[in-house]
C-alpha cells in the first residue's frame, strides 16, 4: 500500500484525482461510482490503458505490478465523510 501511495504521487495521479483520490479535475476514486466498473481488474484497465476524456495510458510508463499496487493503494483509502461527488449506493 506504502509503495503505491508513493507511485500515485510520483505519478501526479493526486493531480487530477485529488490527495487521497478524493476528486479534484478527475473523479473521486473512494466514493463508489465507477464509470468503467469499479472491480480491481476494470481500474487496473483504466490506468494501463488509459480512459477517453483525460485519463492517459501508463502501461508504457508502469509496469504491471506497480499498477497493481495503486489500485492496492486506492483500495486502502477510506470514504471520507464528505467527498466532491454523491455516492449511489
Amino acid at each position: 500500500m506504502r509503495e503505491g501511495e508513493q507511485i500515485f504521487g510520483a505519478m501526479n495521479c493526486d493531480g487530477c484525482h485529488g490527495g487521497g483520490g478524493t476528486g479534484w479535475v478527475g473523479p473521486s476514486l473512494v466514493d463508489g461510482r465507477w464509470r468503467y466498473g469499479g472491480e480491481d481488474g476494470a481500474l487496473f484497465q483504466s490506468i494501463y490503458y488509459g480512459r477517453p476524456r483525460g485519463m492517459p495510458a501508463y502501461g508504457g510508463i508502469l509496469s504491471a505490478g506497480a499498477i497493481w499496487k495503486i489500485v492496492t493503494y486506492i483500495r486502502a483509502q477510506p470514504v471520507p465523510k464528505v467527498v466532491p461527488t454523491q455516492s449511489w449506493e
